[in-house]
């Protein structure tokens, strides 16, 4: 195991080791895999002292996640107010207080599978990630940096720093829903996130973005051509009805042990309209008819 002593150390460290590390906050994930004899790892590297990149802030209309920030800190930071609290919804099933202690928002980003819960609020919010090597800095969208399931678009010699997206306003709404075998400690059978942003005099979709923990693939994805057919149109329960049918011919979900591609489907347009309904009822006051 190798502890830096600071971040000019680890950049050092993973510029002349770039083959066969393995990079640990806490452990939450890569420990059990492990365990599991998934991987092997031959030199693990212990972030859990780079405190700086511990932190929830805005600056200006922009909020930022440090890479190490637990979950329990995450929803714990002012700056997650009620606006915000898609990341409480999340965090009320992501585990109990011995995970969220430890499991950290950069952890949860490279472990790039589908039974991590952010992924898909932090697709609908548009996030973007910060790398950082030896030699300067990148910035990527969230969806280009999940390139398949436990792959992402990340360097040898990079570390995850930060995540950002533009906060949310009064004309726009976030919601995460999700179905297990539990109520909380549960691994997904589906999960999704909804952003909308509404019209409110006219009650038209100026803007939605929709996430799954799986579209096409084993990783959290958008619904793009569900989106881009809900643009523009009034939102009502029919409406609703239409996109939760129509979303379900977009899905290419599979069945494995924890549920059939049947029964996923018929969740996930359950999940849709659900999320989508807290959304406009927390940015109008009332339910959708």
């Amino acid at each position: 195991m190798y502890v830096p002593s600071d971040l000019s150390d680890l950049l050092e460290y993973l510029n002349t080791n770039q083959t066969g590390v393995d990079l640990i906050a806490n452990g939450s994930d890569l420990i059990n895999r492990i365990q599991r004899r998934e991987v092997t790892a031959k030199v693990i590297v212990d972030l859990s002292g780079l405190l700086e990149f511990s932190y929830v802030r805005k600056e200006g209309k922009t909020i930022k996640i440090g890479a190490l920030t637990t979950i329990a800190d995450l929803t714990s930071s002012p700056v997650i107010d009620s606006r915000h609290s898609v990341f409480c919804e999340v965090a009320a099933k992501f585990g109990g207080p011995s995970i969220k202690n430890v499991a950290t928002v950069g952890g949860n980003i490279c472990a790039a599978s589908s039974s991590e819960d952010l992924l898909p609020v932090l697709l609908v919010l548009d996030a973007t990630v910060r790398l950082k090597s030896k030699f300067g800095e990148r910035l990527l969208r969230l969806d280009e940096f999940l390139k398949g399931k436990r792959m992402v678009d990340l360097k040898a010699n990079e570390i995850l720093v930060e995540t950002m997206f533009q906060e949310l306003d009064e004309t726009s709404a976030c919601a995460f829903e999700k179905v297990g075998m539990r109520n909380s400690l549960i691994i997904a059978f589906v999960s999704t996130a909804v952003y909308l942003k509404l019209d409110k005099k006219r009650g038209l979709v100026d803007d939605v973005r929709i996430a799954f923990n799986r579209v096409t693939g084993k990783i959290p994805e958008r619904a793009r051509r569900s989106e881009e057919a809900m643009h523009g149109k009034l939102l009502n329960m029919q409406l609703l009805e239409e996109m939760a049918s129509a979303l379900r011919g977009e899905l290419r979900l599979s069945s494995d042990f924890r549920a059939s591609e049947e029964y996923r489907s018929e969740v996930a347009g359950v999940l849709f309209k659900r999320a989508v309904a807290r959304c406009y009822a927390n940015l109008v006051g009332r339910e959708l008819v």
